[in-house]
């Protein structure tokens, strides 16, 4: 049971690691050659999706917290 937790978590981290990493380079991994307007849309991109890496390490640590909570 330990272990299933552990588990969670450290996708929780490593899900939270990219996510801010995403959202701190997001400008920086976008490509040059593209017009400001495609960079502006990529790195809205990049950011939508670095956000969703930290929601689904949100989501993990709440699954590792109930399984801990609830009886079953």
């Amino acid at each position: 049971m330990i272990a299933a937790v552990l588990v969670q978590l450290a996708f929780a981290a490593a899900f939270f690691a990219i996510g801010r990493w995403g959202q701190r380079n997001a400008a920086a991994l976008v490509p040059a050659s593209l017009s400001p307007e495609g960079r502006a849309k990529k790195e809205r991109s990049l950011r939508r999706g670095a956000r969703s890496c930290t929601i689904i390490a949100i989501v993990f640590v709440v699954l590792a917290v109930a399984g801990q909570v609830l009886p079953g």
